[in-house]
């Protein structure tokens, strides 16, 4: 029988009015039987959440989802082509959805899923350490804005570039017939993700060898323009998978289109947050990837 996981989101502080946990919304009594207790009375205290995350103003709340229920929620928003997912940070991100009338090929294996258009791809493995946190608009309210698929901090963490990069052949891109070409990461210099591109085209990668080893945003007047004419494949990668980009870049200014698309923004990555003004996550949780229930207010 698989066991209702802990509410637990990393936030563990006593609100001393309520006697109630910051994070979780548990009582100490509650959070100190949680081992031991039987599976009936863990679901006594999960109904007893939402009114309490109403009382203590609390609007991100794990969800008592086992991996493979987490697995299972992916595959099913992918074939029902609700919502869209992100992997990236502020500034630097991939989105990819499936646009009403497009073909999208799904595939569950094992922990592994994976969709693909002609336009992008997403590839997301749920393994036993995947948790999954939903952020709503309102206290007790199931109005949601995002959910989050996280690991632990100390899981996450990807190989650094300190610049532009040249990574030899993309082996883990997601059609075979790209694992030839070459990967770049772009130097953005996150421990939660890297942004890439991936490119066969010669005119491309001359322009990008004289500027391999310069610092993020130092070489884009250099590679800038190429980029934006050729519009490479972008890929970027967290702890949990990555998601390819096949689309135009859009001109400087210009609106993204619908379906997959990246954000590459160089002011918002200056700031060096890892989520939006208003998605923080708790400390000891990274994202691997974000789900939303509609496109995000910056598309």
């Amino acid at each position: 029988m698989i066991s209702i996981p802990s509410p637990c989101v990393g936030i563990c502080r006593m609100d001393e009015s309520t006697g109630l946990c910051l994070g979780c919304a548990r009582t100490g009594e509650e959070i100190a039987i949680w081992r031991e207790t039987g599976e009936a009375q863990r679901r006594r205290i999960w109904a007893a959440l939402p009114a309490r995350f109403e009382r203590l103003g609390l609007t991100l709340a794990r969800l008592p989802w086992t991996p493979s229920e987490i697995l299972a929620f992916v595959a099913g928003k992918l074939r029902s082509r609700e919502g869209s997912w992100a992997i990236g940070c502020y500034g630097g991100v991939a989105e990819f959805r499936a646009e009403a009338g497009e073909d999208c090929e799904i595939a569950v294996d094992g922990e592994r899923v994976t969709a693909r258009t002609d336009r992008g791809a997403l590839r997301l493995r749920i393994g036993d350490a995947v948790r999954a946190l939903a952020l709503y608009e309102t206290p007790g309210q199931q109005d949601l804005r995002a959910i989050f698929l996280v690991v632990a901090r100390l899981r996450a963490g990807l190989p650094v570039a300190s610049g532009l990069s040249a990574l030899g052949a993309d082996r883990a891109a997601i059609l075979p017939q790209d694992r030839g070409q070459g990967l770049y990461d772009l130097g953005l210099r996150r421990t939660i993700t890297r942004f890439c591109i991936r490119t066969d085209k010669a005119a491309l990668v001359e322009t990008l060898t004289p500027a391999l080893g310069q610092s993020w945003p130092n070489y884009l007047p250099a590679v800038g323009a190429a980029i934006l004419r050729e519009s490479p494949v972008r890929v970027v990668e967290s702890a949990l998978g990555r998601a390819e980009v096949r689309t135009p870049i859009p001109p400087p200014g210009a609106a993204s289109i619908p379906g997959p698309h990246t954000h590459l923004l160089p002011d918002l990555l200056a700031m060096g947050r890892e989520m939006g003004p208003g998605f923080e996550l708790p400390e000891a949780y990274a994202p691997g990837a974000i789900f939303y229930p509609s496109p995000p207010a910056n598309d």
